[in-house]
C-alpha cells in the first residue's frame, strides 16, 4: 500500500484561522510517502522514516497490547502511537491488523522548514486507516485543521472554520505576476501547536480583526496587479503584528526591501513570501546579505492546476 500527502503554506489568515476567519491556504511541490508491507518478524508493526533518503527514526510497537516494543527516540515514538491509537479509535481493529507489517515513511523535503511535516503524515495515516483525516485531526490537535485538510488539496484555496466541521473554497491563485514572488526560508522552525495554544489563551472579541483578515485574504488571492498585491499583504502583516504585539517581518529584518514580505504560518523563523523587483539572482545575492540560501519561485512551491 502507497498513499502521499502534500504539504502546505498558510497564505493568509495566520492565527485568526483558528477563530473562524477565511484563509488562503495552498498545498505545495512537497509532501511525505507512506508505505506498507509484509515482513516476516514477531509480529511487531516496524516504522522507519526517512528525510530525503536518509533515516532518522525507527520503531517496533505491538499493535495487540498498543505499547512500544523498541525506538531510537520514545518521545517521538509515544506521540506517533497516540495518533496510532486515535486512528484506530475512529476505526475498531484497524491496529490488530498491523502484525508483521514494516511501515516506511518518506519526506521528499527537510522536516526542518515547517512546510507541513506532522499535517501530511497525519493525512497519510488518515489514508491507510480508511479514515476522515479531519476527524482524526480533532482527536489529537487543537489547530483548524487547515494543514490536514489541504494535504489532499491540488490546488489554492480558502478555508475556514465552523464549530464542528470546515469549509474549502476554490481559489484561482496563480497571478499574472507571480514571476515577481518567491518564498523564502527563514532558518527557524517554528512549534506550531505551542503557538496555537498561546494564541487560543487569548480573550476578548476578534470579530473585526476577522472581518478584515477574511476580506485581504480574497483580495490576496484575486489581485490583479503587483501593487495591489504588496498594498494587501503590507495591511495584512500590520493587523498581525498589533494582534500579536511583534513587529513586522519587514521592520525587524527586511527594513531594506524594496518590496514585501509576509509571514507564512507561525511567526518567527518558518517559510516568508516576498517580492521582488529583480532578477532571481539578485535576490539571492540580496537575501545572502541576510544570512539565508533557502529560495524557491512560485512555481517550484506552490501546487496548481
Amino acid at each position: 500500500m502507497h498513499y502521499y500527502s502534500s504539504g502546505k503554506l498558510l497564505i493568509t489568515g495566520e492565527y485568526l484561522v483558528l477563530k473562524g476567519a477565511r484563509a488562503l491556504v495552498s498545498p505545495v511541490k512537497f509532501g511525505q510517502s507512506l508505505n506498507i508491507a509484509g515482513a516476516e518478524n514477531d509480529g511487531w508493526l516496524t516504522w522507519e522514516s526517512f528525510e530525503n533518503e536518509i533515516c532518522w527514526f525507527k520503531a517496533k510497537f505491538d499493535t495487540t497490547l498498543l505499547k512500544i516494543i523498541d525506538t531510537t527516540d520514545h518521545k517521538i515514538a509515544d506521540h506517533l502511537l497516540s495518533w496510532l491509537k486515535a486512528a484506530d479509535q475512529l476505526n475498531p481493529g484497524f491496529l490488530a491488523l498491523q502484525k508483521s507489517k514494516n511501515v516506511f515513511v518518506k519526506a521528499d523535503f527537510k522536516l526542518s522548514w515547517g512546510l507541513g511535516s506532522s499535517s501530511s503524515l497525519l493525512s497519510d495515516i488518515a489514508f491507510w486507516a480508511g479514515i476522515d483525516p479531519f476527524k482524526l485531526h480533532l482527536l489529537v490537535s487543537k489547530g483548524s485543521g487547515y494543514d490536514v485538510v489541504f494535504a489532499r488539496e491540488h490546488q489554492p484555496g480558502f478555508f475556514s472554520r465552523t464549530d464542528e466541521y470546515y469549509k474549502v473554497e476554490s481559489a484561482d491563485f496563480n497571478p499574472s505576476f507571480k514571476g515577481c514572488l518567491f518564498f523564502i526560508y527563514l532558518g527557524n522552525k517554528q512549534d506550531s501547536s505551542a503557538s496555537v495554544k498561546a494564541f487560543n489563551a487569548r480573550t476578548g472579541s476578534l470579530d473585526i480583526e476577522i472581518k478584515i483578515i477574511s476580506d485581504l485574504s480574497e483580495r490576496i488571492a484575486f489581485a490583479n496587479t503587483l501593487s495591489s498585491f504588496e498594498e494587501s499583504i503590507s495591511h495584512h502583516e500590520e493587523i498581525i503584528s498589533h494582534l500579536l504585539g511583534k513587529e513586522r517581518l519587514k521592520k525587524d529584518r527586511f527594513s531594506d526591501l524594496r518590496g514585501e514580505i509576509k509571514s507564512l504560518g507561525a511567526w518567527g523563523g518558518d517559510f516568508a513570501m516576498i517580492t521582488w523587483h529583480d532578477t532571481a539572482e539578485e535576490l539571492k545575492k540580496y537575501l545572502k546579505t541576510k544570512n539565508i540560501d533557502i529560495v524557491f519561485s512560485f512555481d517550484e512551491m506552490i501546487k496548481t492546476k
